[in-house]
């Protein structure tokens, strides 16, 4: 059992992954030592680019990264066809992120900056994604070091050096962080090429529409899932303080090192396999994956969620922020959430592999109701505190919704 849960590859994903954690302890430690309100506003911007990336991108991605795993599919077309559609939307959508920008009310001064980002965030995200369905998990994480911890690292210099931060900075480092990331799966895309054929490069106007309605559900599923990701940090700030924005970013960033780490060893090696068994109609191999993937969702959740409850009071020590013991609570409720959501995932997969992506839709959109409904009876009442049970009980309404429906698609193709 050891050997399988800890091979090679997966101890050389756990070591990039690893140094990415460490980044983000030392920024969010630093930055929240610095100031608990001025954290709070940096994590409105990030959640506003991360919501942003996926609007963007339409979600399209699912169905390409699909068709690309479909028996006898053409990978360049589709991949040329995919970004055309991309640099499409940056023009189109270029209002409706200024508009998105200017209600949440940021300084105006860095909205150039901020869209650059954005942009380059959601190319790495769709190369990302790519390496993962290429079956190239270790350059998948070596594009995911340089954009979340190679420029992390350097604003956390930048923070122990001078004690201070602000936004436009950050996003500075981020942007030379997204850039490399970008030339890396460039120069990796370039040297594993196979052979080029310009007939791929055509654009299919017909693939494209197709794609964007089969990618409806997707996005609103999405916009959806980050609903519940990161609602409450819009209603914290509403209700209270944007201190209690960034008490609870703390949390909410430490706890979600959980989904870093089973998506790095889990979820992103395992789940191409189990799409195409499931594809290819093969039961036995689906049931020899199924079987793996939900024993080390178990093993590495339980592992990791006790580590790092043991870790906590110590990071909390060593920043001066002892004050907030009294609150670990909180972060246990949303190791709890992650918890329920990496369960989720498998059995996402099956419906996804299934193509009844209008019942994951109808399971997050549910889930996001509920989580809205929660957090803005909650948080008055509650504080933070609320925020944290609200998402609780939305990632287990996720995770059970999509039980009942992979099981009944599995019941039903017996």
């Amino acid at each position: 059992m050891t050997n399988q849960l800890f091979d090679r590859s997966k101890l050389k994903l756990l070591f990039l992954r690893g140094l990415s954690i460490i980044a983000k302890f030392l920024f969010t430690g630093l930055y929240f030592r610095y100031s608990e309100a001025d954290y709070g506003e940096y994590s409105l911007v990030a959640t506003t680019i991360l919501l942003l990336v996926f609007l963007l991108g339409m979600d399209f991605y699912s169905y390409a990264n699909r068709a690309v795993l479909e028996p006898d599919s053409n990978p360049q077309k589709i991949i040329f066809n995919q970004f055309s559609l991309y640099f499409l939307l940056y023009i189109l959508m270029a209002p409706v992120v200024y508009l998105i920008f200017k209600s949440v009310g940021f300084d105006a001064d860095y909205l150039p900056l901020f869209y650059l980002v954005l942009i380059t965030e959601h190319l790495n995200f769709e190369f990302y994604r790519l390496l993962f369905v290429f079956k190239k998990p270790l350059a998948a994480n070596i594009n995911l070091f340089f954009r979340n911890a190679f420029w992390v690292l350097g604003a956390s210099v930048w923070l122990f050096v001078y004690d201070q931060i602000d936004v436009q900075t950050v996003l500075w480092f981020w942007l030379a962080g997204d850039l490399l990331a970008l030339l890396f799966s460039l120069g990796i895309s370039w040297t594993k090429r196979h052979k080029i054929s310009l007939q791929n490069f055509k654009l299919d106007k017909q693939w494209i529409v197709k794609g964007l309605v089969v990618s409806l559900p997707y996005i609103l599923g999405s916009l959806a899932y980050k609903t519940i990701e990161f609602s409450d940090r819009y209603l914290i700030d509403y209700f209270l303080d944007k201190k209690a924005v960034g008490v609870y970013a703390f949390f909410a960033n430490m706890a979600n090192v959980l989904n870093i780490i089973l998506f790095t060893l889990v979820i992103s090696v395992l789940y191409p396999g189990l799409v195409e068994s499931i594809m290819h109609k093969n039961k036995k191999d689906f049931k020899k994956k199924f079987m793996q993937f939900r024993k080390e969702i178990i093993v590495y959740s339980i592992g990791t969620g006790v580590m790092l409850l043991g870790l906590l009071p110590v990071v909390l020590y060593i920043i001066g922020k002892t004050q907030y013991n009294g609150q670990l609570y909180i972060f246990v409720l949303l190791l709890l959430a992650n918890m329920a959501l990496n369960v989720s995932f498998l059995y996402h997969f099956i419906i996804y592999a299934y193509r009844k992506d209008w019942r994951i839709f109808k399971a997050t959109a549910l889930a996001a109701l509920l989580n809205l409904v929660l957090n803005w009876f909650l948080i008055p009442f509650w504080g933070i505190s609320g925020a944290a049970v609200a998402t609780l009980a939305s990632f287990v309404l996720v995770a059970v919704l999509k039980y009942f429906d992979a099981n009944k698609l599995l019941d039903e193709s017996v």
